[in-house]
């Protein structure tokens, strides 16, 4: 298995608030996080930064070879409920993080299946077989728009609401996670993103670029690709091979 990982201010903001970690971890296990951060100036920073560190810590902590399912669900599910507990008490004690919050799309990747914590716009896409397809289902404001046959995909990229969420971690006491399992082949790719990507970048382009570079230079690529298209927003991509 191979992990890299890239973030990038972009072209516009003066801060990043993107955080991602990646890891192998015990037997091989692969891990992978990535976050985007909300809430003022500092409050996303601060927010994806506990995230990252709260998630990774109680990962690392527990993880064990041979675990079930059900054990690793049961594992994503602890690591980011602490990390939304965590966020929300410092919010709670720091008038100037009030509200902030950060999108988790966290994974446990072993050489059969990828196991996947959600919440918010951050994305996962799978290359498998030469097609390229989004895993997640985007927690938003437009994606509830597209469900209802209000709007159509294409539309929503153009909207300027695009980027308000319907989840987040910390910005309350109790968080609401999606969790999935994706089978794996040898030779799948994933794409784990932040909407500064997958914004500006379309699907066919994602796939484009993660199928035909080595996977050490595709998050650089990926972050080249959406900087030219104007990086209204922070960028992060962690890609895996397995």
């Amino acid at each position: 298995m191979k992990i890299a990982g890239k973030t990038d201010i972009g072209m516009v903001r003066k801060t990043n608030q993107d955080a991602f970690r990646i890891a192998v971890l015990c037997d091989g296990i692969g891990f992978a996080l990535v976050c985007d951060g909300m809430g003022g100036v500092n409050g996303g920073d601060q927010a994806s930064a506990i995230a990252r560190k709260t998630i990774t810590a109680v990962i690392r902590e527990n993880i064990k070879p041979d675990m079930l399912d059900d054990e690793l669900h049961d594992l994503l599910l602890r690591a980011i409920f602490e990390a939304n507990r965590n966020i929300f008490e410092q919010a709670q004690c720091a008038p100037e993080y009030t509200g902030m919050g950060t999108t988790v799309l966290a994974a446990i990747i072993t050489p059969e299946c990828a196991y996947i914590g959600h919440v918010g716009d951050s994305r996962l896409y799978q290359l498998h077989g030469g097609q390229f397809y989004q895993v997640t289902r985007d927690h938003s404001r437009v994606q509830e728009m597209i469900d209802l046959g209000q709007i159509t995909p294409e539309e929503a990229r153009l909207r300027p609401d695009r980027n308000i969420i319907t989840r987040a971690v910390g910005i309350a006491p109790d968080v609401d996670v999606d969790l999935l399992d994706l089978q794996l082949s040898s030779g799948d790719r994933l794409l784990l993103c932040t909407d500064g990507l997958s914004g500006l970048c379309s699907d066919r382009e994602m796939g484009e670029i993660l199928s035909a570079h080595p996977i050490e230079e595709v998050a650089g690529q990926l972050i080249l690709a959406a900087n030219r298209k104007g990086g209204y927003d922070n960028i992060t991509a962690v890609v895996i091979e397995n």
